[in-house]
C-alpha cells in the first residue's frame, strides 16, 4: 500500500531545518554560482564527503504543541550530575507503536518515549537520540500477513521525528518490507531522522538521497558534536531479504567512516556505532575501533541487561526488543586529552510513569499520529485488504467445507455452555475496540480485530460490521472453528471430534488431562500472550469460561 502525500507528511510534523535543505542566499549571484560549481566538482573527485559540514542544531518546531510532563521517577539518574549530553538509544522495536490497552500494566510505545524525552529536556538536558533499527515488525499480529507493516513503519518514523531524532539505522526487519519501497516512500522525501549505513555496497546508486554513512550533528544545547555511523554486522547480513543487497567490508568501512569523520570541517566529540549484529562483534568493533565511544547492538533477550559492557572507557549497550525500553548515555566532558569523555548509563523503563497527563491528550504530538494512523485504516478500509485463507477444519474433510455460522446458531443445542460464553468477557470483545480512545478506531484494525472475532482471516469469517454483524466478538467458532457441518448434521460423530479437539477421552488419565490442558492453554495464548494480557494465568481464566458439556 502506497501513502498519499498526506499521509506521507501527517499533519503538525515538519521535518528538522538541515543545511542541505535551507537555501542560503547569498551576497551576489556569482558568488553563488562558483560556490555551486566548486561543489560539483569536489563531488566529482570524491571529495564533497569529507568536507561536508556538520548538522546544525535540531531547533524546535515553530509553534510546536508539546506535551506537559511530571517530573522523572526517583529511582532514575541517582547520583547523576546533569550532563553535557544525554544520548537517548532505542533499538528493535518490532513493530510495536503503543501498547494495546488489552491489559494493564503495559510497557513501552511511542507516546511514552516522546514523554520522557520531553522530561528530559524540561530538566534543561541536551538531548540527542537515535535508533539502531529494526522499527518495523516482520509477521502480522497472530499469522495474519504483514499487510500494515509499511504503514506503521511509516508512522513509527514520523513519530521519531516529532522526537527530534538524529538518525536510525537498518536491519534484518526494515529488509523484510524491501528497503526499495520503505527508504523511497519515507527517506527520499524527509531527511530526519537520517537513514545511516556505511556498508551496503553502491548505497549511493542503488538508494540515491535515501542514506548516508554517517553524519556528524550539533546538538542544541551542548558544545558537543555527535558522529553516528552504522553497519550491518555479518550475523545479519545472511538475513536480509533483499537478494540484490551486497556488503563491504565492515573493518574497510570503519576505518574509512573514521578517517572522514577525523577530516570534517568540525569533528566528532562522540562517535557512536549503530551496530546491526549480536554482542560478540560489538565488542571485536570496541576493540578494533576504539575511536567509537558508544556502541549500540542488537539484543539477544527481551529484557536487557540494566548495565552495559564496558571495554575501558567505552560502552556496549543493548535495549531489549519491542520497544519496552531505552537507554540513556549521560556524557560527560573531563577535559583530559587522553579520556575527552566519560559516560554513564541508565537502562529506563517505559512503565506508566510515562503517561500522557488527561488535560495534555489533545495536543500530544504522537497520540495525533496514532490518530490519524488509524483513521487511514478506516478511512483505506485496511479490514479489507487482508485475504480470506482456509481455517484447518476447511481443510480437514476433502469437499465438506465449513462456514461461519455465529454463536447463536449454538444456543439451541448448547444452552448451558452459550450461558456461560454469553456472560463472559469474550461476549463482548468487539465493543471494547469501540470504546476505546488514545486512539480510537481500533475496530479498524486488523490486528487487533483478529482476537476480538470470529474468524478474520478465514473463509466466512468475520470481514466487517456491517457485512459480518453476527461474527462480532469472541464466540463459540473463534476456539471451535466454522461449525455449519456441525449444525447441519449434530450427531455426526466425525464433526463433534473435529470441533472439540479438547473434550476429555473416557477414562482419562491424570497425565492425559494436564496434556489436553496444555494444548487448550496453548491455544488460548494465541491471543492471550504476554503482550497483551499481562496478567493471564490459565488456571485462574479458565474456570472462568469453562463450559465441559456431554453434547
Amino acid at each position: 500500500m502506497q501513502m498519499d502525500d498526506r499521509s506521507t507528511q501527517p499533519q503538525g510534523s515538519a521535518a528538522p531545518q538541515s543545511r542541505r535543505s535551507r537555501t542560503v542566499r547569498s551576497v551576489t549571484f556569482t558568488v553563488a554560482a562558483l560556490t555551486l560549481c566548486l561543489v560539483s566538482a569536489l563531488a566529482a573527485t570524491g571529495l564533497a564527503r569529507m568536507l561536508r559540514p556538520a548538522q546544525p542544531p535540531l531547533e524546535p518546531v515553530p509553534n510546536e504543541q508539546k506535551p506537559q510532563a511530571a517530573r522523572l521517577p526517583a529511582s532514575l539518574f541517582r547520583n547523576w550530575k546533569k550532563p553535557d549530553l544525554a544520548l537517548v538509544v532505542s533499538a528493535q522495536q518490532h513493530g510495536y507503536l503503543l501498547p494495546c490497552g488489552c491489559s494493564r500494566p503495559q510497557k513501552g510505545g511511542l507516546e511514552r518515549r516522546c514523554n520522557f524525552l520531553q522530561r528530559l529536556k524540561e530538566i534543561n538536558w541536551p538531548v540527542a537520540a537515535v535508533d539502531l533499527g529494526d522499527i518495523p515488525q516482520r509477521h502480522g499480529a497472530k499469522d495474519l500477513p504483514n499487510v500494515q507493516g509499511k504503514l506503521k513503519y511509516l508512522y513509527s518514523m514520523h513519530a521519531l521525528r516529532e522526537m527530534r531524532y538524529l538518525a536510525v539505522g537498518l536491519g534484518e526487519y526494515e529488509s523484510a518490507l524491501s528497503l526499495f519501497d520503505i527508504l523511497g516512500e519515507y527517506a527520499l522525501n524527509n531527511p530526519a531522522p537520517r537513514v545511516v549505513v556505511a556498508n551496503i555496497a553502491d548505497a549511493e546508486s542503488k538508494f540515491p538521497e535515501q542514506t548516508r554513512p554517517w553524519e556528524i550533528y550539533e546538538v542544541a544545547g551542548t558544545n558537543l558534536r555527535v558522529g553516528v555511523t552504522s553497519i550491518i554486522g555479518k550475523s545479519v547480513q545472511s538475513k536480509m531479504l533483499d537478494p540484490n543487497l551486497k556488503f563491504a567490508d565492515n573493518r574497510t568501512v570503519l576505518k574509512r567512516v573514521l578517517q572522514e569523520m577525523a577530516d570534517a570541517p568540525k569533528k566528532a566529540d562522540l562517535r557512536v556505532l549503530l551496530l546491526q549484529g549480536s554482542k560478540e562483534e560489538a565488542e571485536l568493533c570496541a576493540r578494533d575501533f576504539p575511536a567509537f565511544n558508544v556502541i549500540v547492538c542488537l539484543s539477544a533477550e527481551d529484557e536487557p541487561s540494566s548495565e552495559p559492557k564496558r571495554i575501558d572507557d567505552r560502552i556496549i549497550v543493548a535495549t531489549g526488543h519491542k520497544g519496552r525500553y531505552i537507554g540513556v548515555v549521560g556524557v560527560y566532558r573531563t577535559g583530559e586529552r587522553a579520556k575527552p569523555v566519560e559516560l554513564k548509563y541508565q537502562l529506563v523503563s517505559l512503565d506508566e510513569d510515562f503517561l500522557t497527563a488527561p488535560g495534555e491528550v489533545a495536543n500530544h504530538p504522537v497520540l495525533k499520529l496514532m490518530e490519524q494512523y488509524t483513521a487511514q485504516l478506516k478511512k483505506d478500509d485496511y479490514l479489507g485488504k487482508y485475504g480470506a485463507g482456509k481455517h484447518p477444519l476447511q481443510l480437514a474433510v476433502p469437499g465438506d467445507v465449513p462456514v461461519y455460522v455465529g454463536s447463536e446458531k449454538c444456543k439451541k443445542c448448547h444452552d448451558s455452555a452459550f450461558e456461560v460464553w454469553k456472560n463472559s468477557k469474550h461476549a463482548h470483545a468487539y465493543q471494547t475496540l469501540v470504546d476505546v480512545k488514545q486512539p480510537s478506531n481500533r475496530q479498524y484494525d486488523a490486528e487487533c480485530i483478529v482476537c476480538h472475532t470470529v474468524g478474520f482471516g478465514y473463509e466466512s469469517g468475520f470481514r466487517n460490521e456491517r457485512n459480518t454483524p453476527k461474527l462480532k466478538d469472541v464466540g463459540c467458532e473463534s476456539c471451535h472453528g466454522p461449525g455449519s457441518k456441525h449444525v447441519a448434521d449434530w450427531n455426526n460423530e466425525k464433526w463433534q471430534a473435529l470441533m472439540n479437539p479438547w473434550k476429555p477421552k473416557e477414562n482419562e488419565t491424570a497425565r492425559e488431562k494436564t496434556e489436553r490442558m496444555h494444548r487448550v492453554d496453548k491455544f488460548c495464548q494465541g491471543c492471550h500472550d504476554i503482550d497483551n494480557d499481562v496478567h493471564y494465568k490459565f488456571e485462574e481464566r479458565w474456570p472462568k469460561v469453562a463450559h465441559p458439556t456431554g453434547k
